[in-house]
């Protein structure tokens, strides 16, 4: 069964980090950006040398699909940690696909 969870994507790498799960496995490390604004966070990937952060605020931060594999290191790539969104399209398109092919299925048979 996948884990649903926010997540931040690295801007330059496209990795995309578990919510506290920081720091990270790859050096990699997540934290909010002070005590008076507690709904922005700042990502420091290892992928920028120097590393350079990438921000985003909570009301930002998107559910995502994540594997165990990506779950249990705190990170993924894109193939291992899915955009919600990015799902339920994949879904649908396939449902539309389903329908055309048992609608030609028909008309031929």
């Amino acid at each position: 069964m996948p884990f649903i969870r926010h997540c931040i994507e690295c801007r330059k790498c496209s990795t995309r980090y578990l919510m506290a799960f920081s720091p990270y496995r790859n050096g990699s490390y997540l934290w909010r950006t002070s005590l008076f604004c507690i709904d922005e966070y700042v990502l420091y990937c290892v992928c920028q040398q120097p590393p350079v952060f990438n921000s985003c605020k909570e009301d930002e931060l998107r559910s995502y699909v994540v594997s165990k594999a990506a779950h249990d290191r705190g990170y993924g790539t894109q193939q291992e940690v899915v955009a919600m969104e990015e799902m339920r399209g994949a879904r649908r398109k396939l449902r539309q696909l389903r329908r055309r092919s048992d609608k030609n299925g028909k008309l031929s048979g």
